[in-house]
């Protein structure tokens, strides 16, 4: 006779009792298949629909770049001013609502969510195209950044829904190869589609019309294709239901189980430690932004033709590609912020060649060569934030504030790579050189601190197995057998 629901949600409860919080069981052999064949399913239904999602988000908010150099300024008749509020209103808009977005994922499922949201910025996004006012297109640029905004620290919550903080750093790679892949499939595709008009548009208008297009239609794939939460999921047998639903209880807990309350809120947004993380990702994350979205600008300033130079563009993502597959190697064998710190340093070093160095080629060249830790360091940085959260709830809002914090630098840093400031862009390659060493020695930082607490709860140990497992995950990462990623 067929198990009714009741039953197997029963048998589900059964076997999380008795788990310890945060110490992991011992797996034996079959077990270990088991959690390699759930892993399995779980990315292939949750990795690839958004990392395409992301891609094309990417795409879409990275694009004016290329519109920007493909007669967008000219035909708008653009200010310097207007020009750097493309970019500017973009991050206001999306910072203010990380925050709040994460809290409204809470409040429905992802599958809607995601799909919503990717809809509502596509369809801006499209909306470009049509626009000859360049204070209305200001307008729909922050739209957009208001609809973008809930989706990476969507993401980065959304993955402890499914994986143990082991599992989410590779997971947290796959997911942010997007960032090169969207440079090595946007920029020579913006490229193309600058060189092909499409009717009676121009060139630029093109590019946000077809790109937005696409990314419609993977949002509407979205809602069909992304399952929500593991407990509700019908993808697995009985046995892998069993031991995945019991080894996240034994970290994060059940996403479908977490009420949230004022208190909860106030409690995580009242630690220092997520603020020090935002400022180590603002670091990373604008080194990131202006390579990325600045690459075109900087290479057509040092001297190649418009349309070349955002082909050429394409080429610090194609080596950050490989910097993120060497990262995702690394990952688990050496410490984070080892590798934070490393993949820091030799772009760092690379792009002081490009900045300041002469010849077109020389800066082209170390220009691509930064590209290796500028994209590997985001899902680093938000990796090392995230795994040492210590719960669903407080990862949800701590992703929000980390990213909502580190994308601050796109409000004015883009502004001293404007026109006004070419060829030599010199007070915007300072601050970039800047943030960038500020957030490596906060990264040092924060690993001798959670050194020094991981030494202080071992030599301190605190029995609270009589506390019930619910109320010590209020605790989350303040638990007493939590232990800090290095």
């Amino acid at each position: 006779m067929t198990r009714t629901d009741v039953e197997k949600a029963l048998e589900v409860e059964e076997s999380i009792k008795g788990i310890a919080l945060n110490v992991q069981e011992e797996l034996s052999e079959e077990q270990k298949s088991i959690v390699k064949r759930y892993l399995r399913k779980i990315d292939f239904r949750v990795i690839p629909v958004v990392v395409l999602l992301y891609i094309f988000s990417l795409v879409d908010r990275g694009n004016i770049s290329a519109a920007l150099v493909a007669g967008l300024p000219q035909h708008m008749k653009m200010s310097t001013s207007q020009q750097g509020n493309t970019v500017t209103f973009f991050y206001v808009t999306y910072l203010l609502c990380e925050t709040p977005a994460n809290v409204l994922l809470k409040k429905t499922t992802p599958s809607i969510w995601f799909a919503l949201i990717g809809s509502l910025w596509s369809i801006s996004c499209m909306c470009l195209g049509f626009i000859n006012n360049a204070t209305l297109f200001i307008v729909i640029r922050a739209l957009l950044g208001a609809f973008e905004s809930g989706f990476t620290p969507g993401v980065v919550g959304f993955l402890n829904y499914w994986y143990t903080r082991a599992e989410i750093p590779f997971r947290m790679s796959l997911f942010f190869l997007a960032v090169p892949i969207s440079g090595i499939i946007g920029n020579p595709l913006s490229a193309f589609l600058a060189s092909h008009r499409l009717g009676k548009f121009e060139p630029y208008q093109t590019i946000f019309i077809i790109e937005g297009a696409i990314t419609l239609a993977i949002s509407i794939l979205t809602y069909f294709f992304l399952i929500d939460y593991p407990d509700k999921a019908t993808i697995f047998t009985h046995e892998e239901k069993e031991l995945l639903i019991r080894r996240l209880n034994t970290e994060h807990g059940m996403a479908s189980k977490a009420k949230p309350t004022f208190k909860q809120t106030l409690n995580a947004l009242s630690d220092w430690k997520v603020y020090v993380n935002a400022m180590i990702f603002f670091g990373y994350n604008n080194f990131a932004i202006i390579v990325g979205t600045f690459a075109p600008t900087m290479i057509k300033g040092a001297g190649f033709p418009a349309t070349k130079s955002i082909y050429l563009a394409s080429l610090p993502s194609a080596v950050g590609f490989f910097g993120i597959i060497l990262s995702m190697k690394l990952v688990g064998k050496v410490k984070y912020s080892t590798l934070m710190v490393f993949y820091a340093i030799f772009p760092l070093a690379c792009y002081v060649v490009a900045a300041f160095a002469n010849g077109k080629y020389l800066k082209l060249t170390f220009l691509s060569l930064s590209g290796f830790g500028s994209a590997t360091n985001v899902p680093l940085s938000l990796s090392f934030s995230s795994v040492n959260q210590g719960g669903i709830y407080k990862g949800l809002l701590a992703s929000a504030v980390v990213v909502s914090i580190g994308s601050i630098c796109g409000v004015f840093v883009p502004r001293f790579f404007v026109p006004d400031y070419a060829p030599k862009f010199l007070l915007g390659h300072l601050l970039t050189i800047g943030f960038s060493m500020m957030a490596s020695l906060l990264t040092i930082f924060l690993r001798f601190y959670y050194a020094s607490e991981n030494r202080r709860r071992d030599n301190n140990p605190v029995d609270l197995s009589h506390i019930p497992i619910e109320e010590q995950r209020l605790l989350n990462d303040r638990h007493p057998n939590f232990r800090y990623n290095l």
